[in-house]
């Protein structure tokens, strides 16, 4: 190889490194992301079910709960 294909090879390398160090800086801020709207989406369902296990909770007339 001459010491032009080098150098192309060299920056072509350069720029590969650099796109797959953005791509993986963008993958991470996209788990984060995900992971984030987990939690959110986790904290609504168990908000969900606390609230429907006290509906569902067997009640007199009155209201008061049975036990």
């Amino acid at each position: 190889m001459n010491e032009q294909l080098v150098n192309a090879l060299i920056a072509a390398l350069t720029a590969e490194t650099a796109a797959k160090k953005d791509q993986t800086a963008a993958i991470n801020r996209l788990a984060e992301s995900n992971e984030s709207l987990c939690a959110i989406l986790i904290q609504s369902l168990a908000e969900d079910t606390a609230e429907e296990e006290q509906l569902a909770a067997p009640k007199y007339l009155s209201g008061k709960p049975v036990g």
